[in-house]
C-alpha cells in the first residue's frame, strides 16, 4: 500500500510549516511509524535541521531530482533517541534557488512529485507516511506537494496575515487542487502553532467559528473535504528553543529529541498532535 502523503502548507511565511513537519515526523516515529520527509522548499530550512550546511549547499540527489525522474537519495535521520519507527529525509539544496531562477524545474508538471511517489518502490514499500514541507510561496514546489497530497494540514499562528493566508488557501487554492488532483485530497484541519499561553480558549473558539463560517460559504464539494472540527484540539505553544532552532548555528548537531524532551509540555503536545493526526485520517468526517 502506498504511504499516506501529508502536505503542510500556508503560503504566508513564518507560520510554522517546517517546525510542524519535523514535530509531526518525530511524533509519528515514536508511535512506530515509518516516515519520510520531503523538503520542497529551496530555502532548505527543514534539511538544515538534520544535515550539515555544507551538505545542503549543493544537493544533486534531492527532491528536485525526485521530481525530474532523476536519482535521489534518502537520508536516514537520527532523532537522538531510540524510537520504534524511523524517519528519512529527501532534502532540498540551497543550489535549487539557482535552478528556480534559471527555469530549470519542471514547472509545466504540477503532478511531477505525485507521479514519482506512485511508482518509486523505495518509497512505496518503505514508508507509512510522506510529509511534505512546502515553500511560503505558491510556486511549482508548493503545487508538487499539494497535488501529491492525500491530506493537507494548514499551520497558523494568531497573527492577522497568517490567518489571512489560511483563508486565501482555503478559498482560492484548495478548490483547484481538489478538482484537478488525481487523488482525493482532504484538509485535516488548521494547526495552531507558536502561540502564547496568554491566548484564551474563548478567543480560539471565536476564531474557529469565524473560519468555519467562511469555509461554509464555499461549494459543498469543497467543504465536505474539510475536517468537520476545523481546528486541531492540540495546540503547539511557543517554545523559544524550538522557535529559534532553524536559525541556530550548527543546529544539525542538536538532536530533535533533546529539544522536545526538555519540555514536558512540548513533548505532550507533539505526542498529542501525532495521535490526533492519525485519528483524523482513520476517522475522517467532513463538514456537513
Amino acid at each position: 500500500m502506498p504511504p499516506k502523503v501529508i502536505t503542510i502548507t500556508n503560503q504566508k511565511g513564518g507560520t510554522g510549516k517546517t517546525t510542524l513537519t519535523a514535530l509531526l515526523a518525530y511524533g509519528l516515529a515514536i508511535r512506530g511509524r515509518r516516515v519520510l520527509m520531503l523538503d520542497l522548499d529551496p530555502q532548505s530550512h527543514l534539511s538544515s535541521l538534520f544535515l550539515r550546511i555544507n551538505e545542503v549547499e549543493n544537493i544533486s540527489d534531492g527532491v528536485l531530482e525526485l521530481a525530474i525522474q532523476g536519482r535521489f537519495k534518502i537520508r536516514q535521520i537520527d532523532l537522538g533517541v531510540k524510537v520504534s519507527g524511523e524517519v528519512g529525509l529527501i532534502p532540498s539544496g540551497i543550489n535549487y534557488i539557482i535552478d528556480v531562477f534559471r527555469g530549470m524545474i519542471p514547472a509545466w508538471d504540477p503532478q511531477a512529485v505525485y507521479s514519482r511517489l506512485m511508482t518509486e518502490p523505495a518509497i512505496n514499500k518503505g514508508y507509512d507516511y510522506v510529509i511534505c514541507d512546502t515553500p511560503p510561496e505558491l510556486f511549482t514546489p508548493t503545487m508538487w506537494g499539494l497535488y501529491a497530497a492525500d491530506y493537507i494540514i494548514i499551520p497558523s499562528n494568531m497573527e492577522e496575515l497568517s490567518l489571512l493566508g489560511v483563508k486565501i488557501l482555503l478559498k482560492e487554492v484548495i478548490p483547484d487542487v481538489i478538482m484537478k488532483s488525481k487523488k482525493e485530497p482532504k484538509v485535516l484541519g488548521i494547526a495552531l502553532i507558536n502561540i502564547t499561553r496568554r491566548v484564551k480558549s474563548d478567543t480560539i473558539a471565536k476564531l474557529e467559528t469565524s473560519v468555519v463560517r467562511f469555509v461554509r460559504q464555499l461549494p459543498s464539494a469543497i467543504y465536505s473535504r474539510v475536517y468537520g472540527k476545523l481546528f486541531f484540539d492540540t495546540l503547539i505553544y511557543r517554545d523559544d528553543e524550538l522557535r529559534d532552532l532553524a536559525y541556530r548555528p550548527r543546529r544539525w548537531e542538536i538532536p530533535l529529541s533533546r529539544v522536545i524532551n526538555r519540555s514536558s509540555e512540548l513533548r505532550s503536545e507533539v505526542e498529542g498532535f501525532a495521535s490526533e493526526v492519525e485519528n483524523r485520517i482513520n476517522n475522517f468526517k467532513g463538514m456537513v
